[in-house]
């Protein structure tokens, strides 16, 4: 593993503990799934040249335009997501259970007819219209962490952050982290100069190193969608949505110092918390042409979206001292009020195309793809912070990426009843890693994308259908407690393997 070469790429990167905007971000907020009914999930997302369905709308808002009857339907849904993080050697498993409400969708489908009262063929045959719901992105999740450390320590990453400030102990930035740890007695000052060390008396690294990382939140979009059908051949659509994020994330890293007898530092408590809160707005256009009775081919556009964050952020420091130390630890230090920051985030923009085959009331299949740039996001703020070492950052080492989903739907009707049916349904879903060859060369796990295996059974009545999903996720990824650039007190990067199992389930409701 060349992880020097991973911190000179990704200094700050997989970092928590500097409390800053990064190019992490911009890939975190990125990196969305497609969400939505239980129907869909059990096709792994994959329905966005078949018709109707709500969730499809998310996808390709043209999709409203095949609704032939109103219908009103709503979700919930269990997570289990589970991590196998490996520090230092060491592995643990740990994961974490959740309950969320993936979507609730309302359509109303406006039938035309003809001068004889029925359902007219030609010209504009329904104007359809329709609001949801639907989670885009979930962020909960539980790393936990416990291994000796013979390289570095906690402290060496505050003395680092406090060095970097480059001035004395008082005018060290007052709330931030270096300032902290000072105060709390994790590092010292060298007199005379504006440097600083670990309070560690010596160079030596024996640390029991134990935590987690606690994270929360998703992201949820509100969409207004129009579509018009012309002929029961032709359906556009557009889309208005107004998304909401929340995210939070709170690392906690208790250190034992196991040299006998040191004098100096027994534990090190240090703590980082951080939360995003914001929003963007965007919209959608798509296109859905039924080629024949069997055939059909979509394509859509979704416009980049800037999420307007506010950030807090904040850590805590404390210290206990050696049996034989003859000093008195000071008070643990830490913010209140938390600090607070306010910067945008622009994802890139997404374009999607699919084609979907329906076999007589048998069987339906779909295949869609999205084209995702990830070096084209950006951050960017209000005041004077330039961001161009992160953007620059972002169009190195992210590339163009295809998303690939495929599913497949089976119809099993009711011989004893004819409005009733049962099915079953299966899907796969591909999104490659986004970061280029310039930095998955580096290690294997960088390769590997996030993968997603679905199945599915539903009922269906004349006015009603319940729907439920099983879908497997895994993904993997890289995540570092803390960064320090010293050769002498390397830090170590946490490996980690995640696997989420969701359950999801859909009641739906014709009103018409």
């Amino acid at each position: 593993m060349k992880l020097k070469q991973i911190y000179c790429l990704f200094a700050g990167f997989f970092a928590l503990g500097a409390g800053a905007q990064n190019e992490f971000d911009a890939l975190r907020y990125s990196t969305i799934g497609a969400g939505g009914t239980a129907r869909s999930l059990g096709m792994a997302g994959s329905f966005s040249a078949i018709g109707p369905d709500a969730s499809a709308l998310f996808i390709n808002p043209a999709c409203i335009g095949s609704f032939r009857r109103s219908e009103f339907n709503f979700g919930f849904q269990f997570q289990n997501t589970a991590n196998n993080a490996t520090y230092l050697g060491s592995e643990i498993r740990d994961s974490r259970l959740n309950f969320n409400i993936p979507s609730f969708n309302l359509v109303g489908a406006s039938i035309k007819y003809d001068a004889s009262g029925k359902p007219k063929k030609t010209g504009l045959a329904a104007i359809c219209y329709g609001f949801g719901v639907n989670r885009l992105a979930t962020f909960n999740g539980r790393i936990s962490f416990d291994a000796l450390n013979k390289q570095s320590s906690v402290s060496d990453f505050l003395a680092e952050q406090a060095t970097n400030e480059n001035v004395g102990p008082m005018d060290l930035y007052f709330g931030g982290l270096a300032r902290i740890a000072y105060d709390a007695g994790a590092i010292d000052n060298i007199l005379g100069t504006n440097s600083y060390v670990s309070n560690y008396t010596d160079s030596v690294r024996n640390c029991n190193q134990s935590g987690e990382v606690l994270s929360s939140g998703a992201i949820y979009e509100n969409q207004f969608t129009g579509g018009l059908n012309f002929s029961n051949r032709f359906y556009v659509g557009l889309g208005l949505f107004y998304s909401g994020l929340r995210y939070s994330e709170n690392l906690s890293i208790l250190e034992e110092d196991l040299r006998p007898n040191s004098g100096d530092m027994k534990t090190l408590d240090y703590q980082f918390k951080f939360s995003d809160r914001g929003r963007s707005v965007g919209a959608r256009f798509g296109l859905l042409v039924k080629v024949t009775d069997q055939m059909r081919l979509s394509a859509s556009v979704h416009t980049p979206r800037t999420f307007s964050l506010t950030s807090e952020y904040g850590y805590s420091v404390g210290i206990t001292a050696d049996p034989n130390a003859i000093f008195s630890p000071p008070a643990p230090q830490y913010n209140d009020p938390l600090n607070s920051y306010k910067y945008k985030v622009t994802t890139p923009a997404r374009y999607n195309m699919g084609v979907g085959f329906v076999v007589s009331k048998i069987m339906l299949l779909n295949a869609e793809f999205d084209f995702y740039n990830y070096g084209s996001a950006r951050l960017s703020a209000d005041d004077v912070t330039s961001f161009n070492k992160e953007n620059s950052a972002i169009r190195r080492n992210y590339r163009n990426v295809t998303n690939a989903r495929i599913g497949a739907e089976f119809n099993f009707p009711n011989p004893d009843n004819k409005d009733q049916a049962y099915r079953v349904r299966m899907g796969f879903s591909s999104q490659p890693s986004a970061f280029g060859t310039r930095v998955s060369g580096l290690d294997p796990i960088l390769k590997k994308g996030n993968n997603t295996l679905a199945c599915g059974f539903g009922f269906r009545d004349k006015d009603y259908y319940l729907d439920i999903s099983l879908s497997h996720n895994m993904a993997s990824g890289y995540f570092a407690p803390y960064v320090t650039g010293s050769p002498l007190f390397p830090a170590s990067s946490i490996t980690n393997r995640r696997n989420r199992t969701i359950l999801s389930f859909t009641l739906g409701l014709n009103l018409n």
